[in-house]
C-alpha cells in the first residue's frame, strides 16, 4: 500500500486529474454543444475520447517521473521530507515506469489518430514526450525556456482535443465555417488562459525552489533576473490574464450570459487580485508554496467555467 501511495504521489495524480477534467469539460461542455448547435456531431466517439484522454494522462505521468528522476539533487535540498525516489521507489523502477507510461501514451495517441483517419496527429504525443524529456534534462535549468515549454504543454493539453475535431483539421473551408471559427475562438481563449496561468505558477515554483536550483546550477528567472523582477513578470502575466477575461466578459455580455460574468468576476478575477497581493508579500519558500497552491486553484475555477457553454448553448 505504501508503495502504491508513493507511486501515485510520484506521478502527481491531482495534476493528472486536472488534465482529465480539462479535456472532459472541453469535449462535452464546449466541443459537443457547439457542434450540436450547428446540427453536427463531434468527430471523436466516446471510446476514442477516453483513449485520447488516457494517452495525454500517461504521457504527462511519464513526464513527472522523469522530472523527479533528474531532480533528485535539487529535491534533497528543497523538499527532503517529500522525496520518493531513492527512498520508496528506486531509480531503476522509476525509469521503467517512465518507459511503460510513455509507450502506452504514444501508442494510444496513434490508435486514436488512426481511428480518425489522420495518423499524423499521433505525433503530437511523441512531440510532447520529447519536450518533457528535454525539459527535465536541460530546458528547466535555463531562464524562461523551461517555463515556456511547460506552459505550452499545459496549453496543448487543451488544444489537443480540438486538433482531433474535423472542423479544425479537415480543410481550410471547415476551419473558416461558422462552427470551425467558433471552436477555434473558444479553445484558443482557454489555451491562452492555461498558458498564462501555467507561466505564473512555474515562476512562483522557481521562487520557491531558488535555494536548491542555485546549488544545482540552474539558471531560472528568479536566479538570473532577481526575485523582484520575477515577481513583476508574474504581475504582468496576471494583468494580461485580467485583460483577457474582461474582453471575454464584454463578448459574453452581448449574449446575455450574466451568470457566467458573475462567476468570472467572483472566482477568477478577484482570486487573481488576491494572488497578486499574496505574491507581493511572500518572501520565503513556504509562502511561495501557498501562492503556488492558490494559482493551481485558480486554474481549476477557470477550467470549470466551461460548464457555462453547456448551460447556455
Amino acid at each position: 500500500m505504501k508503495l502504491w501511495a508513493a507511486f501515485f504521489k510520484l506521478i502527481r495524480y491531482p495534476n493528472l486529474l486536472y488534465i482529465a477534467l480539462t479535456q472532459f469539460l472541453l469535449q462535452y461542455c464546449v466541443v459537443a454543444p457547439v457542434m450540436h448547435s450547428y446540427g453536427e456531431e463531434p468527430s471523436l466517439s466516446v471510446g476514442q475520447f477516453i483513449l485520447l484522454c488516457l494517452s495525454t494522462v500517461f504521457v504527462a505521468a511519464a513526464g513527472y517521473i522523469i522530472n523527479d528522476y533528474f531532480d533528485i539533487n535539487i529535491d534533497i535540498i528543497n523538499k527532503p521530507d517529500r522525496m520518493i525516489l531513492d527512498k520508496v521507489i528506486s531509480r531503476r523502477w522509476a525509469m521503467a515506469w517512465h518507459t511503460i507510461l510513455n509507450m502506452a501514451g504514444v501508442s494510444l495517441g496513434f490508435i486514436v489518430a488512426w481511428g480518425t483517419g489522420q495518423i499524423y496527429l499521433g505525433f503530437i504525443q511523441v512531440i510532447c514526450s520529447l519536450l518533457l524529456w528535454f525539459y527535465s534534462t536541460s530546458f528547466k535549468r535555463q531562464a524562461l525556456i523551461g517555463n515556456v515549454v511547460t506552459s505550452l504543454l499545459t496549453a496543448l493539453a487543451v488544444v489537443v482535443v480540438g486538433f482531433y475535431e474535423k472542423q479544425i483539421y479537415h480543410s481550410i473551408e471547415a476551419i473558416m465555417s461558422p462552427v470551425g471559427r467558433k471552436l477555434i475562438q473558444i479553445i484558443g481563449v482557454y489555451a491562452l488562459f492555461a498558458f498564462i496561468i501555467s507561466m505564473v505558477r512555474e515562476i512562483v515554483k522557481d521562487l520557491e525552489d531558488m535555494i536548491g536550483d542555485s546549488k544545482d546550477g540552474c539558471r531560472t528567472i528568479p536566479i538570473i533576473w532577481g526575485v523582484l523582477s520575477a515577481k513583476r513578470f508574474c504581475n504582468i502575466l496576471l494583468l494580461a490574464l485580467q485583460v483577457t477575461i474582461i474582453l471575454v466578459e464584454i463578448r459574453v455580455w452581448m449574449f446575455g450570459w450574466y451568470l457566467a460574468i458573475a462567476y468570472l468576476v467572483l472566482f477568477v478575477q478577484l482570486p487573481c487580485i488576491y494572488i497578486y497581493a499574496k505574491l507581493k508579500a511572500a518572501n520565503n519558500a513556504a509562502q511561495y508554496h501557498k501562492v503556488s497552491s492558490l494559482v493551481k486553484l485558480l486554474m481549476l475555477t477557470g477550467i470549470l467555467s466551461m460548464i457555462f457553454f453547456k448551460i447556455f448553448l
